[in-house]
């Protein structure tokens, strides 16, 4: 048997879906493509906890790991029934899949920019973990610091350029109209240039753009076998039926860019069982003894 594959998730902080399909992203064109999702949290909080519980968002076309009822990347055996769907990396961890992935011998190493990311319940499953802010740079310099290439990993970057201001490296913020709630009113109505028509949609095709230049020094740094995870956590409302930001369940707010894919272009390694025999039976002996006392 091959050794257990490394994983990689990079989260593209409330991106949209029409914002990274039109932006010009040769590296991660060249890697694999780009579907349309949808996401299970409309913030980053709940969006990560999911993530972490093996549910990232979920494609229509009936595609293993991209649609999660066609075979899981991750899963937790304490949730499933009766086996549960067949993933590639399954743990047995009472937490989440960082958590369990580490209990396995993984290194699990992340990086956040937003600030729930200084909220331990996101953080204490990984083994090292850093808030830095919006600096993929620094970002990317700490997750290859902190792994060692030749064992199994779990690493993920939370990167905030993507996300309100849309400021990167060398860019300072864009005078824009405020993204969030207080910009908008109740009941919402809109008014105005929408959408593809904001300045902040251009602001944020520049963004993802500017992400696309770091990934080449990040993927050329780790194995070839290691499997991607590329998606947004959410995405954002550009003045769509009055709404501004996210925390809302707006259609623009739910549908994400996701994408997954080897980083030697290799097929991914087929789903796997959920369970394994001893964890199933470890899962079924208390009922046989319930039954025999």
């Amino acid at each position: 048997m091959g050794r257990d594959p490394s994983f990689l998730l990079l989260t593209y902080d409330s991106c949209r879906y029409d914002v990274l399909s039109r932006a010009d992203t040769p590296n991660l064109d060249s890697r694999g493509q780009i579907y349309r999702a949808q996401t299970p949290g409309n913030f980053t909080y709940p969006a990560h906890q999911a993530f972490f519980s093996g549910h990232l968002p979920l494609v229509e076309e009936p595609v293993p790991y991209l649609n999660r009822f066609h075979g899981q990347l991750f899963t937790l055996q304490r949730l499933t029934v009766g086996g549960g769907r067949r993933s590639l990396a399954s743990t047995a961890s009472t937490w989440n899949v960082p958590a369990g992935l580490g209990e396995r011998g993984y290194q699990t190493v992340g990086a956040g920019a937003m600030n729930w990311f200084r909220q331990a319940s996101l953080t204490a499953g990984f083994e090292v973990f850093k808030f830095t802010g919006t600096d993929a740079d620094q970002q990317i310099d700490f997750v290859l610091q902190n792994l060692d290439s030749e064992r199994p990993f779990f690493g993920f970057i939370n990167f905030g350029e993507t996300h309100s201001p849309f400021t990167y490296a060398g860019k300072p913020a864009p005078d824009l109209w405020p993204m969030s709630s207080d910009a908008m009113q109740w009941p919402s109505r809109e008014e105005g240039a929408v959408g593809e028509a904001t300045p902040h949609f251009a602001h944020q095709v520049e963004a993802a753009e500017f992400l696309d230049s770091r990934l080449p020094r990040l993927f050329d740094s780790l194995p070839g076998p290691t499997v991607v995870v590329l998606c947004a956590d959410h995405g954002e409302c550009f003045g769509e039926d009055g709404y501004w930001g996210h925390g809302v369940n707006h259609p623009r707010v739910l549908e994400v860019p996701m994408a997954i894919f080897r980083l030697d272009g290799q097929p991914l390694p087929r789903p796997r069982s959920a369970l394994s025999l001893r964890d199933r039976a470890y899962m079924i002996r208390p009922r046989l003894l319930r039954r025999n006392p």
